[in-house]
């Protein structure tokens, strides 16, 4: 049966979740095909405020170490994986590693994330081993070490519980999780979404592993994959769903929310994108996951996904955060942090480096 998008009143459900309600799942739908943009960023924008009424503006200089770009499966955001035989294919040693980050304290950066493909040909002592060499050299970094589905291969390839991953990798320096895959775990698909595909549920307790942890974690809302509005809004609802339940269980799971799009004109791997996500959907989307999800108090924007004036816009619109800046990379919406504090102070905030989530 069709749902009948014309039965909902925008307005009354824009009112119901600023009272602190949750809107069925049918309402939310609505919001994410017909919601009115200004209403909606409006709406968001009380949310934010409330949550962080000082209007300060976080954002962070990080580094984005890819260790190998050996992986099987292939999406539109690591087109440039490659199989282990591929002659192109690399693993970077821990000596490699910490040279790049050395290269990015330099320029500033208080934050590394450390990601790669999925494989079972290394040793294990190779992962915990990249995150001890990088903390034993720049203990005040923070440091996001892998990737839910990562762990989700670390698990079959070598028999360890999630438990006993998250142990030794926060013990060797891991200082926070970027929850990426969630996105991939749906029911269906097309061929350039075929990340590793587990099951929610695994998902949900690598979460849970990481805020019993005491790891600050994450997520993103990555759209414009193809998905339907049921899955974006599905999304969310299980988002809410964990940090409710971790937050009655005093370890709230997440820091914040990231919500990002493919950029346009970036390559896919070996398959045909859907259209680009234009900026008004971004931040109706945007809007929509700050009205959705007021139980994470941060939610950031990213210059890469629609560049960095939409990304401003969308500081009066549910963000209170932009970025990361990478440093070192050029492409899609990067800027310079005196760039990104200029569009900060110009949306009329306050700028905070934020050294850690």
């Amino acid at each position: 049966m069709n749902l009948d998008l014309n039965l909902f009143d925008s307005e009354e459900i824009i009112a119901k979740a600023l009272k602190g309600e949750r809107p069925f799942p049918d309402e939310a739908i609505h919001l994410c095909v017909e919601g009115e943009l200004l209403a909606m960023g409006a709406a968001a924008d009380r949310v934010a405020n409330l949550l962080n009424p000082e209007e300060h503006v976080g954002y962070g200089l990080a580094k984005t170490v890819i260790y190998s770009n050996v992986c099987q499966p292939q999406c539109p955001f690591c087109s440039g994986t490659v199989t282990w035989d591929h002659p192109d294919a690399f693993t970077k040693s821990a000596e490699q590693v910490v040279a790049e980050v050395a290269e990015a304290v330099s320029g500033g950066a208080t934050q590394v994330f450390l990601q790669g493909g999925h494989r079972i040909d290394l040793d294990w002592s190779y992962y915990p081993g990249l995150v001890r060499a990088i903390h034993e050299r720049f203990p005040h970094l923070q440091l996001f070490a892998y990737s839910p589905t990562e762990i989700m291969v670390f698990n079959v390839a070598y028999q360890k519980r999630t438990s006993e991953v998250i142990h030794e990798l926060v013990d060797a320096g891991m200082g926070g999780l970027f929850a990426g895959g969630a996105e991939t775990h749906q029911t269906r698909g097309p061929e350039y979404r075929a990340l590793l595909r587990g099951p929610w549920n695994e998902w949900f307790d690598i979460v849970h592993r990481s805020a019993d942890a005491g790891l600050p974690v994450i997520v993103p809302f990555v759209f414009g994959l193809g998905e339907s509005p049921r899955e974006r809004v599905g999304h969310l609802y299980r988002v809410r769903a964990v940090q409710e339940r971790t937050t009655a269980m005093k370890r709230p799971a997440f820091a914040a929310v990231a919500v990002f799009t493919l950029p346009e004109g970036r390559p896919a791997a070996g398959a045909e994108l859907p259209p680009a996500v234009s900026s008004q959907e971004y931040l109706r989307m945007l809007a929509l996951a700050r009205i959705l999800l007021p139980n994470i108090r941060h939610l950031q924007s990213s210059p890469t996904s629609q560049g960095a004036r939409v990304a401003q816009v969308a500081l009066n619109g549910g963000a209170d955060s932009l970025g990361p800046i990478y440093l070192g990379e050029t492409a899609g919406g990067a800027v310079s942090p005196d760039a990104l504090t200029a569009l900060i102070r110009e949306a009329g905030r306050t700028p905070v480096k934020r050294d850690r989530w």
